[in-house]
């Protein structure tokens, strides 16, 4: 079963016993009605008497849970008590993953500290300017930058503009500068263009240079580059020059 308690900038989730669909489906819609009014809060999931969830709750859980990605913004840090050392495990393995969101792992008997944690929220940031193109001089190159929030509809111009530069054919090299990464509108994984950008790009692409200080990007690169087969290097924001030099060659 699931509890919720609602404190002045904390939300606690207890989670116990073995969870049905029902109960998940009944969980999410009571969270949503909570978030909905909030501005920003830590919270707390005490999976401290959590056994299991049935498979039917699970196949439940995914979508709900995806469905939670416009609220992220809300939710800056996460704090998970368990006796479970898989579940601590994912957390940590997670967190890098999720750069909106702070998560860490507490002990059953940690409480106290994960309150400190969870409440502690860091200073509200600007959405900055989101994702643009940039001029590369090189007609072979295309280049963009991302600092802070990406609305759908820059991601649909970005995608129509990349698209277009695919129909004209031949190889190609891609550099995008990450200064900031402060979230997406969750809009972008409904647009056709968004996926057709990113599976047409793979066939004509011959570098793909990432410019960031983010560290939470160089575990993402290494698995694209296994699964597409592009040529992919990471560059800290101090190299920008050698990346631009990398991707023109």
């Amino acid at each position: 079963m699931f509890d919720l308690k609602q404190h002045e900038n904390l939300l606690v989730i207890t989670v116990s016993g073995k969870i049905t669909e029902d109960e998940v489906t009944a969980f999410y819609a009571h969270f949503d009605s909570v978030i909905e009014d909030i501005e920003r809060t830590g919270i707390i999931i005490n999976a401290t008497g959590f056994d299991d969830m049935t498979g039917d709750a699970i196949a439940r859980d995914i979508p709900l849970e995806l469905g939670l990605l416009d609220q992220m913004g809300k939710i800056p840090k996460v704090a998970v008590l368990s006796d479970k050392e898989f579940i601590g495990a994912t957390i940590r393995a997670v967190n890098p993953l999720v750069p909106m969101i702070d998560m860490k792992a507490f002990g059953p008997a940690e409480m106290d500290a994960a309150k400190a944690f969870a409440s502690d929220l860091p200073p509200k940031t600007p959405k900055g300017k989101g994702i643009t193109m940039l001029d590369s001089s090189t007609p072979e190159v295309m280049a963009m930058e991302l600092d802070g929030y990406m609305t759908d509809d820059e991601m649909e111009a970005i995608s129509k503009e990349v698209l277009s530069r695919l129909e004209s054919g031949g190889e190609f090299s891609a550099l995008i500068k990450v200064k900031s990464f402060r979230g997406f509108d969750p809009g972008i994984l409904t647009e056709g263009s968004f996926f057709k950008m990113k599976f047409g790009a793979m066939k004509d692409m011959k570098k793909y240079a990432i410019v960031t200080d983010e560290g939470w990007l160089k575990p993402l690169l290494g698995f694209a580059r296994s699964i597409s087969g592009i040529d992919m290097k990471l560059f800290p924001l101090a190299d920008e020059q050698a990346a631009w030099s990398w991707v023109r060659d």
